[in-house]
């Protein structure tokens, strides 16, 4: 009988990590589509309030600064191509996801391809997983 409900157990908590690590990848996928989309009130959906957003450059963004460029135009983002999408949930409420993208981006009045490696933080809040953290890099070429 305990092997059994070992084994319940085990299958039900696998199944439990599916389904998080499906809804991650959908806040992630969330955020690639808020922004070639420039749908901001995705945006606001899948960012947390207290989103830290460090750029390749290092520059760095709070929810509300990141929002207010893609809103004004001064960021515009054509294109965001995953290449690898990994998620890896650490907690029932904390998630990471670790991509390799290629993103278009128009930089004064041009296109500008890069690859980039993304480190994502999601927090789980009211069922709703948010992006807390970001940071990119350059892959080499």
């Amino acid at each position: 009988m305990k092997r059994i409900l070992a084994v319940l157990f085990f299958c039900a908590a696998a199944a439990w990590g599916a389904d998080e690590a499906k809804a991650v990848e959908e806040a992630e996928r969330g955020w690639a589509r808020g922004v070639t989309t420039n749908d901001l009130a995705l945006l606001e959906k899948v960012l947390a309030p207290d989103l830290v957003y460090t750029h390749s450059t290092g520059l760095v963004d709070s929810r509300d600064s990141y929002i207010g460029k893609l809103r004004d135009g001064r960021s515009r983002y054509l294109k965001v191509d995953y290449s690898e999408l990994k998620v890896r949930l650490i907690t029932p409420d904390i998630a990471l996801t670790h991509c390799r993208t290629l993103i278009v981006t128009v930089q004064q009045g041009k296109e500008v391809a890069d690859r980039l490696a993304l480190l994502h933080v999601f927090r789980k809040n009211r069922g709703q997983w948010q992006m807390v953290a970001h940071q990119s890099a350059k892959l080499p070429q």
